[in-house]
C-alpha cells in the first residue's frame, strides 16, 4: 500500500467512525491517535484475542480490550448496524494492517 493509499484508508476510517458514532467516534479516533501503534497484520492481532464462538467482531474487540483498554472503554455500547466495519476501522487506527 502506498503512503497516499494508507492516508486515504486512515482518513476514511476516521470519517466513518465520526459519522456512525458522533462524539463517541471523535473520542475513539483521538484515543487511537494517542495510543502506541500495534504495527502488525490481522494474524498477529489474533494472538491477543479471545475466541468468541464464531463472533469475529467480539473476538477482534477482545484484543482491543486487552491491549487498549482506554479505547475499549470509549467504544459505544450500541455500535450501530455497521458494527463490524466500525470495529475494523478502530483496528486500522490502532495500526493493525487489516489489508494484509
Amino acid at each position: 500500500m502506498t503512503n497516499i493509499e494508507l492516508y486515504n484508508t486512515i482518513e476514511e476510517a476516521q470519517r466513518t467512525l465520526v459519522e456512525n458514532w458522533g462524539d463517541q467516534g471523535k473520542e475513539v479516533v483521538a484515543l487511537c491517535f494517542k495510543a502506541r501503534k500495534f504495527d502488525g497484520d490481522t494474524k498477529a492481532w489474533l494472538k491477543f484475542c479471545t475466541a468468541c464462538g464464531g463472533n469475529w467482531g467480539g473476538m477482534f474487540l477482545s484484543g482491543v480490550c486487552s491491549l487498549y483498554p482506554e479505547v475499549w472503554e470509549a467504544i459505544p455500547e450500541d455500535m450501530g448496524v455497521f458494527a463490524f466495519g466500525n470495529i475494523l476501522n478502530v483496528l486500522i487506527l490502532l495500526g493493525v494492517r487489516t489489508w494484509e
